[in-house]
């Protein structure tokens, strides 16, 4: 039995993967809901047709997916340090720092699937409830790649704090501080708090284009690798008593 196969058993038994799909589901189903009950008042806005579609509703949309986020890299490492089971994997022929790629590359692609679920629903609602000849799917795409690729800062980050802490209420706690704290630091223009991943992610939501910004986008890019390398790189070592 492959590696890869045996960390999908156990994301399926500690809940990983139900959580962010859910995520996806309810975020498609606030999309749909919220542009119903608020369509006129949401196109009366200033804004181009696909600003709104995709400004307005994503603020609601990223914080579900925040959320799923922490809770999902709190939950699965969670099994790994019951019965120190985490400890015994050292003595075993099995690469750890592989082991801590492959959960990194299944919460990648729940988020992905999380996401995908919520941009059809903007899709539905674009082809549909707004003004003809004014929904852009190309926009649409490119927006959802943005969200993704900002979502990812995070979802590293706290990856490589749950691999690092037994207590499952340290990387819990430290998701809420990041995300109270990026809340009222994402309106800034400060070069310097790039470096918080919250700050990163919540860019999109602040913004009232539906323009990507290029640089946010590589600061993103560079900070998942940056995370996800140190996580690789402690992977080797062991710090549990």
């Amino acid at each position: 039995m492959s590696l890869l196969t045996i960390e999908l058993q156990k994301e399926k038994r500690t809940g990983v993967i139900p959580v962010l799909i859910v995520v996806g589901i309810l975020g498609a189903a606030y999309a749909l809901v919220n542009f119903f009950v608020r369509k006129n008042t949401l196109l009366s806005l200033p804004l181009a047709p696909m600003d709104v579609l995709l400004t307005q509703l994503y603020g609601t949309l990223l914080i579900l997916n925040m959320f799923g986020i922490i809770v999902a890299t709190c939950m699965i490492y969670n099994m790994e340090f019951k019965g120190n089971a985490v400890k015994k994997l050292y003595m075993l022929p099995v690469s750890v720092p592989k082991m801590y790629l492959y959960k990194f590359l299944i919460l990648t692609i729940l988020l992905l699937i999380a996401i995908t679920l919520q941009n059809l629903a903007l899709i539905k609602i674009g082809m549909t409830d707004l003004p003809q000849g004014t929904f852009e799917l190309p926009t649409l795409i490119l927006f959802a790649a943005y969200s993704f690729i900002t979502s990812m800062p995070v979802l590293s980050f706290l990856l490589l704090i749950s691999s690092r802490f037994e207590n499952m209420w340290i990387p819990l706690g430290i998701g809420v501080a990041g995300f109270l704290s990026g809340m009222a630091l994402a309106n800034s223009d400060l070069a310097i708090l790039m470096f918080h991943p919250f700050v990163v992610m919540l860019k999109p939501a602040v913004a009232m284009s539906a323009q990507p910004d290029k640089s946010i986008a590589l600061v993103a890019l560079t900070e998942t690798v940056l995370f996800l390398a140190i996580g690789l790189g402690l992977a080797n070592y062991t710090h549990y008593e």
